[in-house]
């Protein structure tokens, strides 16, 4: 799913911290949603911090292609809405890392 290179998406999920792990999962679905494309099995999103809700704060990511690429995926938290979810973007970088 390389078209997810360069991609900026939003997304929410509730808690006062997203896990890092449901963290992957959450991004990975915006990033499928927004482009339309299905993760290949050989590719995986990988989040190595745990998502503060403040408005702001930011965990960082990264997105393993199938021929070995790794992107930089950073998640930006816009604080919590009136559904009582943290919303989020998700930006890919353009090039590998």
């Amino acid at each position: 799913m390389t078209a997810m290179a360069g991609c900026s998406v939003s997304g929410s999920i509730g808690g006062s911290s997203v896990d890092k792990g449901e963290l992957a999962v959450q991004a990975v679905a915006a990033l499928e949603a927004q482009t339309g494309a299905t993760m290949d099995p050989s590719e995986s999103v990988t989040c190595l911090e745990d998502l503060n809700t403040d408005a702001g704060s930011v965990a960082m990511c990264e997105y393993k292609t199938a021929s070995g690429s790794v992107f930089d995926v950073t998640v930006t938290s816009n604080g919590i809405g009136s559904d009582d979810k943290v919303a989020f973007d998700v930006v890919v970088s353009d090039t590998p890392g």
